[in-house]
């Protein structure tokens, strides 16, 4: 179990692990509610961290763009899907990884965190909408114990003043970082479904496809290809 973070000021910056700059997030996974649910599945993202004064802004990119797309999409009757396996980066993706990614802004999300007195961070919830007829959507990000080996948390909030609330959950439980701080290890889980690990590799400063690539290019990378589902069979081929 990972110590407690100690007791500081809001505005203490002596944490044991600098999390500015841009990382690279691999998560292997299994998911219990899929048709397939023994198979390992996996996912990645972008995440940038920017000191603004006292406060810690957090950007989240989920769709990844590799020159190199060996082993992360395969071409189906539907078009484009994910692998179904535990990809991992080969030569090439790794050293994109370490000079830098792109990112399509498709789906991108931010938000500001605020020092608590404990030593974590989180984002301030939003407030729940005071009208019966309207849901109301917020998410609330935290992170936890800089001292030692952080955890990520992201909580999903959805209600109204006379519906119960309904909220989902993802946590990233750090559990080991390499001396530099560069790599840091984990356990993921998604809700009650998903669960699996996770690596948080620190990477080059990134950039949108549409400052790199030519017009074809970005057509090519416009879609989100984590929106196409895995066909219900990974072992039959058309």
């Amino acid at each position: 179990m990972l110590a407690a973070p100690s007791v500081r000021g809001e505005d203490s910056t002596d944490d044991a692990v600098d999390l500015v700059g841009t990382w690279h997030v691999l998560i292997h996974y299994r998911d219990s509610d899929a048709a397939n649910p023994d198979v390992m599945r996996w996912d990645d993202r972008l995440w940038v961290f920017q000191r603004k004064g006292s406060r810690l802004a957090w950007t989240e990119y989920p769709i990844v763009v590799f020159t190199d797309r060996d082993g992360r999409f395969e071409r189906s009757r539907h078009g484009q899907r994910r692998v179904l396996h535990a990809w991992e980066p080969n030569a090439a993706q790794q050293a994109q990884i370490e000079a830098g990614l792109e990112f399509n802004t498709l789906g991108s999300k931010k938000k500001t965190l605020r020092r608590k007195r404990d030593g974590s961070w989180q984002s301030t919830g939003a407030a729940m909408t005071l009208s019966a007829s309207v849901i109301g959507y917020h998410e609330i990000w935290s992170i936890l114990g800089l001292d030692e080996v952080p955890t990520f948390v992201r909580e999903d909030v959805l209600g109204s003043v006379r519906a119960e609330s309904v909220s989902g959950r993802t946590e990233y439980r750090g559990s080991e970082i390499d001396a530099e701080g560069s790599v840091i290890r984990g356990e993921f889980a998604r809700d009650e479904s998903r669960r699996g690990s996770f690596r948080m590799m620190r990477s080059g400063d990134a950039a949108s496809v549409g400052t790199k690539r030519t017009q074809r290019e970005r057509i090519r990378d416009s879609f989100d290809p984590s929106m196409l589902e895995p066909e219900a069979d990974p072992g039959k081929r058309e």
